[in-house]
């Protein structure tokens, strides 16, 4: 088995991305070590505990939050997955930072800054994993048209409750408020749905999605419809808890499904089996591994092998060695 040795060009970047992210990650190390060391200076040495020490522990959790999203982000950048996703959240904790200092430091005259600092923050801590379905799946290439219009409403949620945390009287505006609450049940119901289509093999689950798809957005207007309409009736909570249960049954149900099919495909290789022979890139050792996770047997090293052949997400059938990109037993192109 031959081993493509990697190009100079290939290598310098790689190397720069490590030095990169070796700065990163150092960086990030002295500032909590920093903050820290002076969060329990203030704690032990016989200062009074004052709004000064309260700033400085307030830093103090700030720092460490912000570093643990954005070692999150700059994981999955380095995995690249969902690029244009990570790196904006990246760039956003940079500025969601200085905000939340700011309002810890000059909280004085107005205590309610404070607050609104770290609604802002939480915000955008929230937003991140809700938006991840659907740009995973723009990532993927599946459903376009549906993950892009999901996505877009993550932002508009985002937007909105930023503008009520910000905006003095905002909610003494009752149209105002329940179009915030209505724009994040719609972000939420968005993410779920799409966190569905996104398990492997859910187009194949025909009745069993719909019907779990359907109950989720019978739920968001049921929801939404309680909320502008003020709807007091005992059935109409009875009719919507019954659905809510349904939903959660059913999403449990896809993903489990999903999970097994995925099991399934792997003990029922028809092309080829579970097992790759390859090349320690460390040790140069050639061997043969199982799918799955394995670690190489000379030097140690972990790696993970996944083989799976490419099948019709509608019907199951084997899509090898054809003429062209349409599934010859239901017809769905792929």
């Amino acid at each position: 088995m031959t081993t493509a040795t990697p190009a100079p060009a290939d290598s310098a970047a790689t190397l720069a991305r490590l030095r990169l992210k070796r700065l990163f990650l150092r960086a990030l190390v002295i500032s909590l070590a920093a903050g820290a060391a002076v969060g329990a200076g203030a704690l032990l040495l016989p200062i009074p505990f004052n709004r000064t020490t309260q700033n400085i522990l307030g830093t103090l959790a700030a720092l460490a939050v912000h570093c643990g999203m954005a070692m999150s982000c700059a994981d999955a950048l380095e995995k690249r997955r969902w690029p244009r996703l990570s790196a904006t959240m990246l760039v956003l904790l940079a500025p969601s930072l200085i905000v939340l200092l700011a309002c810890i430091w000059y909280s004085a005259p107005r205590d309610d800054l404070l607050a609104r600092g770290v609604f802002t923050t939480l915000i955008l801590l929230l937003a991140y994993p809700v938006a991840i379905p659907s740009a995973d799946l723009l990532e993927r290439g599946q459903r376009r048209a549906v993950a892009a219009v999901a996505l877009s409403t993550c932002p508009a949620a985002v937007l909105l409750l930023l503008s009520a945390t910000w905006t003095d009287g905002f909610f003494d505006s009752e149209a105002l408020g329940k179009l915030t609450v209505t724009a994040c049940i719609v972000a939420l119901s968005c993410a779920h749905m799409c966190l569905l289509l996104r398990a492997p093999g859910s187009a194949a689950l025909g009745t069993l999605m719909h019907a779990t798809v359907g109950c989720l957005w019978l739920v968001a207007v049921l929801i939404s419809w309680a909320i502008w309409a003020k709807v007091e009736d005992e059935w109409y909570y009875r009719v919507l808890g019954a659905l809510s249960v349904l939903d959660v049954g059913g999403s449990l149900g896809v993903l489990i499904l999903a999970k097994l099919r995925q099991v399934n495909r792997l003990e029922t290789l028809e092309t080829t089996v579970p097992r790759v022979e390859l090349r320690c890139p460390r040790c140069t050792l050639l061997q043969t591994v199982d799918a799955g996770a394995s670690r190489c047997a000379g030097c140690g090293i972990k790696f993970r092998i996944d083989v799976e052949e490419p099948r019709c997400e509608k019907c199951g059938y084997l899509l090898w060695q054809l003429p062209e990109r349409r599934c010859p037993e239901c017809g769905t192109p792929f």
